[in-house]
C-alpha cells in the first residue's frame, strides 16, 4: 500500500506542477484525537499543527470534476501521531465569501500499528494485563497508510486570504482488520492564495 501513496504523491506533484501558477498555501492548529462520533478519541493528547499546499481547480481532471490536489502534514505537539498526506478536495462556493470542500485522500503515519494482542496464547497474567492496558490506552491505526477524509467550510475574508474550519480523520476502513479507532482532528486553518482562484 505504500507504493500506491507513493503513486499518488508523484501524480500530486505532477499535476500540481502544471498548476504552480495558482493554488493556496495553510496553516492551523487542530485538537487532536477528538470524538467526532467515526473516531474513538482521547488516546493521543496535545494539538496537531498541519501545514500544506493546494492546487486550484484543475482543468487536467475535468473527468473527476475539476478538484484541487492538495498535499498536507500534520505535526504533533505532545510527541503524539504525525502524518503526511495527499488528496483532491471539491470546493463548492455557497455564496460570494463562503464554501464548503470536501476531499478524500490517502496518509501515511508513525503512529502505532498492530499492538501486541492481550489474547495470544501463553501469556503471563502480569503480560496479559499490560497488553490489555495498552490496548485501551494507546492508539493503535491498525496500518501505516490510511485512508484521509476531509471537510472544510470557509470564508474568504479578502481576495488572498480565507479562514477555514476544518476536519481531518485518518482510518483503514476496516481493510486491515475489525479494529479501527481512527483519528480525526478538528481545527481552524489560515490560507492564503497565490494567482488566480478558479
Amino acid at each position: 500500500m505504500s507504493r500506491t501513496l507513493l503513486m499518488a504523491l508523484v501524480c500530486a506533484a505532477t499535476v500540481g506542477a502544471s498548476a504552480a501558477r495558482a493554488g493556496e498555501v495553510f496553516l492551523g492548529a487542530y485538537a487532536h484525537d477528538v470524538d467526532d462520533g467515526i473516531s474513538y478519541g482521547k488516546f493521543e493528547d496535545g494539538a496537531q499543527i498541519v501545514g500544506g499546499v493546494r492546487t486550484t481547480a484543475l482543468d487536467e481532471l475535468k473527468f473527476l470534476g475539476r478538484p484541487r490536489v492538495h498535499l498536507l502534514a500534520g505535526v504533533n505537539t505532545a510527541g503524539g501521531t504525525n502524518y503526511a498526506a495527499a488528496g483532491l478536495a471539491w470546493r463548492f462556493n455557497l455564496s460570494e465569501r463562503v464554501y464548503v470542500q470536501p476531499g478524500i485522500g490517502l496518509a501515511i503515519h508513525d503512529g502505532r500499528v498492530n499492538l501486541p494482542s492481550p489474547d495470544a496464547p501463553g501469556l503471563t497474567p502480569e503480560e496479559r494485563l499490560k497488553r490489555l492496558r495498552d490496548f485501551q490506552t494507546k492508539l493503535d491505526l491498525g496500518s501505516r497508510v490510511l485512508f484521509e477524509p476531509e471537510l472544510s467550510v470557509g470564508w474568504k475574508a479578502t481576495r488572498r486570504l480565507s479562514v477555514e474550519l476544518s476536519w481531518i480523520h485518518l482510518s483503514h476502513a476496516k481493510l486491515a482488520g475489525d479494529y479501527n479507532p481512527g483519528v480525526g482532528d478538528v481545527g481552524v486553518r489560515l490560507l492564503y492564495r497565490y494567482g488566480l482562484d478558479r
